[in-house]
């Protein structure tokens, strides 16, 4: 155990990543200061690879690069054959005369790799969208920096003959309106971006980019749409989808091979599928339903390929429309954990031992695999040299069981603290919590994307089956389980829609019987996210926000209360006009309803949802705001010492009769602030506990 004196101040990028600004005002003195502990680094690790690319080196070497997220993420070099992790490169090249915006502490992870014919690497980032590049045969690798100061992320891209270097991107830094993504290039001769331009604010994501044959082809999303680029002139050529695909998918993936575009159709409420389209006339020849993307081998003589389809590598015909199975899995054990996954870094070489055809190709969770087809036998493993990075916590919550249980970015893992005895332990956990609750001696836990909801019995061991997945809610269009808590007999999850929707639901689920209702209409008026979730005596309170829509409208936040047994709505209000987001409700010992946007708290009659009183702490900019993280409020009452705990920024300890904040006020972003004396809060990646009576 350490005692400080003092509270570590939380990072100002950590905020800048929740869309929230703190407050500057001064923060009121305490009356009474609790006494706290830094609990050290919440222990979340993962070995996540979103993006990596296998080529033949200019000295005849064949390499894997793979892309491993993290606080920064790193590129790994991989001597192919022999698994060999031969360096790690982070991908953070700081500059202090940089005044970017929000400023650049290194990439959080990489959708893409490329490699070009003379062995250069680019990686495009996300968290700070920059660029990056490592020349064959460099000691270092060169960051290229921003293309514009509004890119986040930049995508997966493609290199041309010069080593000009093709990507698209999403520009979500800055004010609303959001612009739409973009598409670029980077030039090697004048070592300068060229804007190609947006499609519109539709079009958030310039998702995949692939030149071939002389021209760039953008994959867009979230609304679907191909479209032919001239590299010179940039003029613009539609390619109209498959019949019959919906319109709410992304063109998520595009692989370039012997005449054909294989693109990947992923996202929206269907099944992702793939297809291919002749270069030559530029219509689409063949459906592949269980194509899994991420990238396929060169082609033969004949155009045969081998890609992942169903989890296991197939050869693929384009000319006729035919896959042949292989059978490998990975082996029987990752045959039985769905197979190979998306294929990372495929290609198709001869194996220096023994001079056999061999494809390999890499998984997201640090695998490298090798199928030799003239033996028609393979090998899997994990790349043992690749180290886990930290990653950012995003979500904590107390358990049955009194342990507090913290949610890592991407795949972040799970780690669970217990204050009787002041220990991690760490699980694998490759999901990405959004919001977790502890109901009927069991954990729950809210994951994206699908709006997937999964049950941990920690009176089990954890591992196989525990937990497990119950359900997901992409059929009802739903993404994100903002809020998860326990509603009587029900496991309330409140969500967001999916880019191609507009309303948020309630969806109740019975542990007992299994069963669950979705409430998708009803709730609110306008586009919006269901942000908070609190119950009383059958009635389910809920929040909704209003401010950050994939269609770019801004609306109030609104409350509405729903009989869990009928599933009516029994009132809707909107008590805050100016608020557009209610982030927390809880009751307090009395029957009184407390809410808060973000910078006001307020109460409200649970009869009616009418507005009683409010107080604002700050003003918060919602005009701006273009994406604002719910769980950024955390609210609750204890009835221990008749206080209503929240949080905005900062920790906040509120009297229910006056509304006023008799602080302490500590520095935070995600927190648990369940009832008891002892209350858990983020600061930076470490866990600060607060004992506050």
């Amino acid at each position: 155990m350490t005692w400080w004196r003092r509270p570590l101040l939380a990072l100002a990028v950590v905020l800048t990543a929740l869309g929230i600004t703190a407050a500057t005002a001064p923060l009121p003195a305490a009356a009474a200061e609790p006494q706290w502990w830094n609990r050290g680094t919440i222990p979340l690790y993962s070995t996540t690879a979103a993006g990596g690319e296998t080529a033949r080196m200019p000295d005849g070497s064949v390499r894997t690069y793979l892309a491993v997220s993290g606080k920064p993420a790193y590129l790994a070099e991989i001597d192919t054959f022999s698994s060999k992790v031969l360096r790690m490169i982070p991908l953070y090249v700081p500059d202090p005369s940089s005044t970017e915006q929000p400023p650049d502490t290194g990439a959080q992870g990489a959708w893409g790799v490329s490699v070009d014919k003379r062995g250069t690497v680019f990686v495009s980032s996300y968290g700070f969208g920059h660029v990056y590049r490592l020349p064959w045969g460099a000691e270092s690798i060169e960051d290229l920096g921003r293309p514009s100061p509004r890119t986040s992320f930049t995508w997966e891209g493609d290199t041309d003959e010069q080593g000009a270097f093709y990507f698209g991107t999403s520009e979500f830094f800055g004010p609303a309106p959001l612009p739409g993504g973009k598409l670029f290039s980077w030039d090697p001769r004048t070592r300068q971006y060229r804007d190609y331009g947006d499609w519109g604010a539709t079009y958030g994501y310039v998702r995949s980019v692939e030149y071939a044959e002389g021209k760039i082809y953008a994959g867009l999303g979230p609304t679907t749409a191909l479209w032919q680029v001239d590299p010179n002139s940039g003029r613009r050529v539609q390619i109209p989808p498959p019949a019959g695909m919906p319109t709410d998918k992304y063109a998520y993936q595009l692989e370039n091979e012997g005449g054909y575009l294989y693109v990947l159709f992923a996202g929206g409420t269907t099944a992702q599928v793939g297809w291919v389209l002749d270069l030559r006339t530029l219509e689409w020849t063949h459906r592949i339903p269980g194509y899994a993307g991420q990238t396929i081998t060169t082609a033969d003589d004949r155009g045969r390929v081998y890609l992942v389809d169903s989890g296991e590598l197939k050869q693929y015909d384009p000319k006729r429309g035919t896959l042949t199975a292989t059978g490998f899995k990975g082996g029987s054990e990752q045959a039985d954990k769905g197979g190979l996954g998306a294929g990372k870094g495929m290609g198709r070489f001869t194996d220096p031992a023994n001079g056999h055809e061999t494809v390999v190709g890499a998984t997201a969770g640090g695998d490298l695999w090798r199928y030799d087809t003239v033996t028609a036998t393979g090998t899997y493993g994990h790349l043992d040299d690749l180290v886990g990075t930290p990653t950012a916590p995003r979500s904590l919550a107390r358990g049955p069981d009194g342990r507090i249980y913290a949610g890592g970015y991407f795949q972040g893992g799970l780690a669970v603290y217990d204050p009787a005895t002041t220990t991690w332990t760490t699980h694998p956990y490759a999901h990405q919590i959004e919001g977790m609750s502890a109901h009927d001696g069991k954990m729950y836990f809210g994951v994206y994307p699908n709006a997937q909801l999964w049950e941990f019995d920690p009176a089990r061991p954890y591992g196989t089956g525990n937990p497990r997945l119950l359900f997901d809610l992409k059929n009802e269009g739903q993404e994100r389980p903002w809020t998860v808590t326990s509603a009587g007999p029900y496991v309330a999850v409140g969500t967001s829609p999916k880019n191609s929707r507009a309303d948020g639901a309630v969806t109740l689920y019975d542990p007992a019987t299994g069963q669950r209702r979705t409430f998708g209409t009803g709730l609110a008026t306008g586009a919006h996210q269901v942000s908070a979730l609190t119950y009383r005596d059958g009635i389910l309170y809920g929040g909704t926000l209003g401010c950050c829509n994939s269609d770019g409208s801004k609306h109030p936040g609104q409350a509405f209360a729903l009989d869990t047994a009928s599933g009516q709505v029994l009132w809707r209000s909107t008590p805050l006009p100016q608020e557009q987001g209610i982030a927390g409700l809880a009751f307090d010992d009395r029957g009184r309803l407390f809410g808060q946007s973000y910078g006001t708290v307020f109460e409200l009659d649970p009869a009616s949802g009418a507005l009683l009183r409010s107080v604002q702490e700050f003003p918060y900019a919602w005009e701006t705001v273009t994406n604002f993280q719910p769980r950024a409020v955390n609210m609750a009452f204890d009835p221990g010492d008749g206080m209503l705990y929240t949080t905005n920024g900062t920790t906040r300890r509120i009297d229910p009769d006056t509304l006023t904040d008799s602080g302490p006020n500590y520095r935070t972003t995600f927190a648990d602030v369940s009832p008891g004396p002892g209350k858990f809060y983020v600061q930076g990646g470490n866990l600060l506990e607060v004992k506050w009576y």
